[in-house]
C-alpha cells in the first residue's frame, strides 16, 4: 500500500524521471515568451529479477491426501510468491540497521541530511507524530527551494506498536479541544511483522509523493503458476515463476523514528 506499481519491458536497469527547475509554471509576457522546463533521470535505479520454485507432490500422497492439503496448490504458490514480494519491500526499509538502503547520494534512506529521520527516538504520540508530519511537510523539491507538501498518509509499524499506533488514530469524542486528536480519520495504520519492534514510519499516497516502486514484467504480471505430470517420479509438479522487482525511487515522502 505505500508503494507504487508499475511494468517493465524487459531486465534492464528501471529510472525515474524527475522534474528540475522547480514544479511551478512561469508567467508569460505580452510577447508570448515561454520559458523552458527539463526533465532528468532520477539518481535511483532498481531492475527486475526472475525468482522460482518447483513444488513436488507425489502421487502416494496425493491419493492418501484425506485432508486436502495438497487440494489447493495454486493458492499455496501464490502465497510463497506475495512472501517473496514482501520480504523483498521490506529489506528495502530494513537495510543499514533500519535506516533504509543506501541511495545515489551515499547515504540511506532514512537520514539527517535527508530531514526524514528523527533526531532522537520516541514513541508514538501526538507531538512526536506532529514533528514527523511538519518534515514531511517541510521537505524541498530538487532546486532546493520550492516546497512539495508532502503529506502523511499512512503509519507503517511492527507488530508491537500496532495497539499504540489504532490508539492515536482511533476517532473519539473529546472533552475539550485540547483533547482532540488531530491524526483521526487522517492516518491508515499498517502492520508488518518483518519490521524492527520498536519503529515506525509514515509514508505519503505513493500516487502523490512515491518513496518506494515495484514493478512486473510487462508481460506476465504477477507469479505465473503452471502444473505437470511427473514423467520421472510419479507425481505431479507444480512451477512458479516470478518476475518482479523493486527499490527506493525518493527520500522525501516518508520519515522515520526509531522509537522508544
Amino acid at each position: 500500500q505505500v508503494a507504487r506499481e508499475r511494468t517493465a519491458n524487459d531486465f534492464r536497469d528501471i529510472t525515474n524521471l524527475k522534474l528540475s527547475g522547480g514544479p511551478a509554471l512561469d508567467k508569460v509576457n505580452e510577447h508570448g515568451e515561454v520559458k523552458s522546463g527539463t526533465f532528468t533521470d532520477g539518481g535511483e535505479v532498481y531492475r527486475l529479477a526472475t525468482f522460482a520454485k518447483i513444488f513436488g507432490i507425489s502421487r502416494q500422497a496425493l491419493i492418501n491426501d484425506d485432508l486436502g492439503a495438497f487440494s489447493d496448490p495454486l493458492r499455496l504458490m501464490g502465497r510463497a510468491a506475495a512472501e517473496t514480494e514482501a520480504t523483498e519491500l521490506t529489506a528495502l526499509l530494513t537495510a543499514n540497521s533500519g535506516n533504509g538502503v543506501t541511495l545515489a547520494d551515499g547515504n540511506p534512506l532514512y537520514h539527517t541530511s535527508h530531514g526524514n529521520k528523527a533526531a532522537s527516538g520516541a514513541a508514538i504520540a501526538l507531538a512526536s507524530l506532529a514533528t514527523g508530519r511538519k518534515a514531511m511537510r517541510d521537505q524541498k523539491d530538487l532546486d532546493g527551494k520550492t516546497p512539495i507538501n508532502s503529506v502523511p498518509k499512512f503509519l507503517l509499524v511492527g507488530t508491537d506498536q500496532e495497539t499504540l499506533a489504532e490508539q492515536y488514530i482511533a476517532t473519539l469524542t473529546p472533552a475539550s479541544a485540547d483533547q482532540a486528536n488531530p491524526f483521526a480519520t487522517k492516518l491508515t495504520p499498517l502492520v508488518d511483522p518483518r519490521l524492527p519492534s520498536l519503529a515506525w514510519r509514515l509514508f505519503a499516497d505513493p500516487a502523490l509523493m512515491p518513496v518506494i516502486e515495484y514493478a512486473y514484467l510487462t508481460a506476465s504480471r504477477g507469479p505465473q503458476l503452471e502444473s505437470r505430470a511427473g514423467w520421472n517420479v510419479l507425481g505431479t509438479e507444480f512451477r512458479v515463476v516470478l518476475d518482479f522487482g523493486c527499490g527506493v525511487v525518493d527520500h522525501r515522502g516518508t520519515y522515520l523514528n526509531p522509537g522508544a
